[in-house]
């Protein structure tokens, strides 16, 4: 099959200008090999070291996924099983009003487990990371000041989910699904319990190396050392910034500590793709992958977490895939499921959506135009039938100052949302869903939300997989 990799450089380089990236890279594979590879752009602010494929990149939470091949490897040695009681290895950890045996790892691995979004991890990194020029001070001072524990491990974590009134669940363990690192963060150490050693070495030696993954580590101090690497660029007040201190907070390595190429994560996913196999060789023993993401979850139109992957059923190919964001990281890969094909995208630029020239891979390889869209849901014109119950501030505790989404109505019954740096219209899809229009980038289709409802109320908003909910008026 011939491939239009030209048309994708151009869509490629095309997006870069827009969003003004430093650099980019990408990694294609398909049954017969590498299909495309390329870096484009730079690593550093003087534009003197040119981005290629074998530059390491943060991939941020793209990490969940080999945490959680790392649990499906100790569940077929008979280690541990998904169905456990989380408590069974993290005897300390229980969710208030929760019964200790009711959360397992299935919960944790599936972001049900009905931890509501936290500041723990904002804390540890404010506690244990270098803080760029381009964050505000006075947010900064804030932080500081509201942040007393440094939650420099697991324990602390624990006791905060025990003893900290922003911890009351969403619901029971697998009624909503809310995005949660501090759940990863628990995984980490169940790994380390139930393996003897660590994630990280578990998955050296049982991922990293057999799959040949020799420029990927979660050890920052090791991915310097290995040379070509990126700076982390972020954008503030209309400037660039770039730093070489990159983030830290130690008890959240499964969340999203891994620094890779992309050529490591084109072939780890190549190696999802094939059921565990690489080339000839089996990395995963039978039955993981199933377990990652197999149909134990539902294939549909409709995006459903499963561990550590997100699945979608796209122009009737199934699609696994995860994203990643922090400082000076915007990064997604995946594959197509049961096909062979993987793809990796890896931007060096924080705050960018890189769903966009994800896609845009994705759509070279089902033979579609570059630009289509993969919304799961699309606007159908019109309002719906009560407006009102959406209207309402919907607050998350996980940042500083508190992120807070409004909704409100107009006169003409449309609705508007706005959050701190955004606003826009609340176009209608259907049931309780809605696109954000907020009129950058009409190619970003990754600004979904969907509200639940109670009693006829909105209660809550799932807004970048997080669970917000409405402020008590």
């Amino acid at each position: 099959m011939k491939y239009e990799t030209e048309k994708l450089e151009a869509f490629l380089q095309d997006f870069m200008e827009r969003k003004k990236i430093p650099g980019m890279s990408v990694c294609v594979n398909g049954s017969e090999g590498t299909i495309y590879k390329k870096g484009l752009g730079f690593c550093d602010m003087e534009k003197t070291k040119p981005v290629d494929t074998e530059t390491i990149f943060g991939i941020a939470s793209m990490t969940k996924s080999v945490t959680c091949a790392c649990l499906a490897i100790l569940e077929s040695e008979g280690k541990l099983s998904f169905q456990d009681p989380a408590c069974k290895y993290l005897p300390a950890l229980e969710i208030p009003g929760t019964p200790r045996e009711a959360l397992l790892i299935h919960h944790l691995a599936n972001m049900t487990s009905g931890l509501p979004p936290l500041p723990t991890l904002l804390m540890s990194l404010v506690s244990h990371s270098e803080i760029g020029p381009w964050i505000d001070p006075g947010v900064v001072a804030m932080g500081k000041r509201l942040f007393r524990t440094p939650m420099a491990t697991i324990d602390e974590i624990i006791e905060y989910i025990k003893s900290n009134d922003d911890c009351e669940p969403l619901g029971a363990p697998g009624e909503y699904m809310s995005y949660s690192n501090d759940g990863y963060a628990l995984l980490s150490s169940i790994v380390d319990v139930a393996s003897g050693s660590t994630l990280e070495q578990f998955a050296h030696d049982r991922i990293f190396v057999p799959l040949g993954m020799t420029r990927s580590t979660f050890h920052t101090d090791e991915a310097k050392s290995m040379g070509n690497i990126t700076s982390l660029f972020m954008t503030a007040k209309n400037q660039l910034y770039s730093s070489d201190d990159w983030d830290a907070a130690p008890p959240f390595r499964g969340s999203g500590r891994i620094k890779s190429t992309a050529e490591d994560m084109a072939n780890y996913y190549e190696m999802l793709a094939c059921d565990g196999v690489f080339r000839g060789k089996r990395i995963l023993p039978g039955g993981c992958v199933a377990r990652l993401c197999g149909r134990g979850f539902p294939e549909t139109a409709d995006i459903t977490y499963c561990y550590g992957l997100m699945k979608r059923v796209f122009q009737d190919t199934v699609i696994c895939e995860h994203g990643g964001s922090g400082t000076g990281i915007s990064s997604m890969g995946g594959f197509l499921k049961d096909q062979g094909y993987s793809a990796t995208v890896l931007i060096n630029l924080g705050g960018v959506s890189p769903t966009v020239p994800f896609h845009a891979v994705l759509n070279m390889l089902l033979g579609l135009p570059l630009g289509t869209s993969h919304a799961d849901a699309s606007p159908q014109g019109g309002v719906p039938e009560k407006p009102n119950m959406y209207v309402g501030t919907y607050i998350s505790k996980e940042m500083v100052p508190q992120m807070e989404v409004e909704v409100s109505l107009d006169g003409d019954g449309e609705l508007y949302m706005k959050d701190a740096d955004r606003e826009g219209k609340l176009l209608f899809c259907d049931t309780t869903r809605f696109v954000f229009a907020d009129g950058r980038d009409p190619s970003d289709q990754s600004r979904r939300v969907k509200f639940f409802v109670r009693d006829g109320q909105a209660w809550g908003i799932h807004y970048g997989w997080r669970m917000l909910q409405r402020e008590e008026e």
